[in-house]
């Protein structure tokens, strides 16, 4: 199980912009002393704006480890396909994310969470790794029987939550009704929405 030793937004506060949250979430999942407008902005350098593009599409993936985000990065590189669209599609094909892009659960970390616990099937076997990549017409469910504090009712409850702040990616199609989501593609960078607008292009050139 993945722990998180420090506050899951303090992130935000290292990327030096003004706004409460890298992950776009409601009012609700809002957070105190974030906004940076009063600090002294200092002109970044190249590495700087590299390192800020870099870490702003880390930290929205939960935080991802340097040296994971690293190696996809070059399995991207070595991919016939553009690098950019390549990388996004390896992120975006990971369980926890398609939680999450599903407006299951209000966090990626509570999407983390809730695989942890074994709370998600994938083709009807129990999964507990939030990596775990999917494959093309993978059919992936919540378990009601065994989830506690995930029930239905609160699955629900975070689906008319987050549906309003959310951009549902045209590569899953959810069911609500029976909280279930197939993969049908690998998504593009183009198809992907990210709260944070960024050249990501240029994450390449950060490793070289």
């Amino acid at each position: 199980m993945t722990k998180r030793l420090k506050s899951k937004f303090g992130v935000c506060k290292k990327l030096n912009r003004n706004y409460n949250n890298i992950w776009g979430l409601p009012k609700g999942e809002s957070l105190r002393c974030v906004n940076n407008e009063n600090k002294k902005k200092k002109k970044p350098s190249v590495y700087g704006k590299l390192l800020r593009v870099k870490q702003s599409l880390r930290y929205f993936y939960c935080n991802m480890q340097e040296r994971s985000f690293k190696r996809i990065l070059k399995q991207s590189v070595d991919s016939p396909l553009t690098t950019l669209d390549r990388f996004v599609s390896l992120l975006e094909s990971r369980l926890d994310v398609v939680l999450f892009r599903s407006c299951f659960v209000p966090s990626l970390y509570k999407a983390r969470q809730m695989v942890n616990h074994g709370n998600v099937l994938v083709n009807g076997k129990r999964v507990k790794d939030p990596g775990t990549r999917l494959s093309q017409l993978d059919l992936i469910e919540i378990d009601m029987k065994i989830s506690l504090t995930q029930g239905a009712n609160a699955v629900l409850k975070n689906v008319v939550t987050n549906f309003s702040s959310r951009f549902l990616p045209p590569h899953l199609e959810i069911d609500y009704k029976t909280l279930s989501v197939i993969f049908l593609w690998d998504p593009n960078y183009d198809g992907t929405f990210y709260p944070i607008k960024a050249d990501y292009e240029i994450i390449q050139r950060f490793y070289k």
